[in-house]
């Protein structure tokens, strides 16, 4: 499915609303006869300046209001995925601020109309415009904290992967700096992941995607390149780190667990290690999650070293695949394995 953020709709100031609202009020026209009394063609004009203003501000609440989803309805995967994006309690608060508008300005489209029915000269109507107008601004402008929040946060939302939870979803998962991102964008349909030479670049859960060609038809795979994960007790994990958790908990169907075998991406093999360990105990559910070992960096790693990972993990040779994800050596043998897992199942 899309992202279910992605109509989070941009949430502008206060003063932009108000001035949006109020321009397009004074341009609003009644329908009145040429031929009326100045009284009756003044309380009409200002009657709809109010009403359209009010009527405009209604329609941006609620446009934004309703461009966000109710979290209680999402997807497992998605609820808790903006649980960790997001204080998700601030979020509904915020809405229900907001929300809380919506009657108050009613109410107050009501109130001047009435009054504006009743006047005995056209300059009240001016004058009486004027005032509903400012107490308009006094409302809105109250919400000025809640609109500023729920557009810092629609980033955060909009920039969840959009993941179609009935297809196979290939997670990519290991330490920080161990070639986790350089793997997804060879692979994968998404070129603009950004790679460095530094730890903790990946700071969310990025999206590509993998064509495979079958006899009768073609598949897509779901590539998702992982932020690093720290091999440490849960509870001191945080929320970028979690968010692979929750990635490898709930829509993996392949892990593919790296490891840097050489001292190059400055963590120590005992600790890749364990984190594999971990990842393969608590994720592969039932024989319906696979696992593939690749380790990276063959051009700098050491035979001895990659036959000490070996025996650390009690693997031999052809229980894992080496590759140079920089420079895309070996690249072919993962794809082979994709190919292969996915060309004859069911899907």
């Amino acid at each position: 499915m899309d992202n279910p953020f992605k109509s989070f709709t941009h949430v502008p100031s206060a003063q932009v609303l108000l001035d949006i609202a109020f321009k397009r009020a004074m341009k609003s026209s009644a329908s009145v006869s040429k031929n009326a009394p100045i009284l009756i063609k003044a309380k009409k004009k200002e009657s709809m300046r109010v009403k359209t203003a009010i009527n405009e501000l209604i329609k941006f609440v609620l446009n934004i209001i309703k461009s966000v989803p109710i979290i209680e309805e999402l997807p497992e995967f998605y609820k808790e995925l903006a649980s960790l994006l997001v204080d998700v309690d601030q979020l509904k608060l915020n809405l229900g601020k907001l929300n809380g508008t919506l009657p108050v300005l009613s109410k107050l489209e009501r109130e001047y109309l009435k009054k504006i029915s009743r006047i005995e000269e056209p300059r009240e109507g001016d004058r009486l415009r004027r005032s509903a107008f400012g107490r308009i601004s006094s409302i809105v402008k109250k919400q000025e904290s809640s609109l500023r929040y729920l557009n810092e946060v629609r980033g955060a939302l909009r920039s969840m992967p959009s993941i179609d939870l009935t297809k196979p979803c290939v997670v990519v998962a290991g330490y920080p700096n161990v070639g986790k991102s350089s793997l997804v964008k060879l692979i994968s349909t998404n070129k603009k992941i950004e790679v460095q030479e530094y730890p903790f670049t990946t700071k969310k859960l990025n999206m590509g995607h993998y064509m495979i060609q079958r006899k009768f038809d073609s598949v897509q795979i779901q590539i998702l390149d992982t932020p690093g994960i720290l091999d440490r007790p849960m509870k001191q994990r945080n929320n970028i780190e979690l968010q692979a958790i929750l990635a490898l908990r709930l829509v993996s169907d392949l892990i593919i667990y790296i490891f840097d075998p050489t001292p190059a991406c400055g963590y120590s093999i005992k600790s890749q290690v364990e984190l594999y360990k971990e990842i393969r105990q608590n994720f592969i559910r039932n024989n319906m999650v696979d696992m593939l070992v690749v380790f990276n960096k063959i051009d700098l790693a050491k035979q001895s070293e990659i036959d000490y990972l070996l025996d650390l993990l009690n693997l031999t040779r052809n229980d894992v695949i080496l590759i140079n994800a920089l420079k895309g050596d070996n690249i072919d043998s993962v794809l082979s394995y994709l190919n292969a897992r996915y060309s004859n199942a069911e899907l």
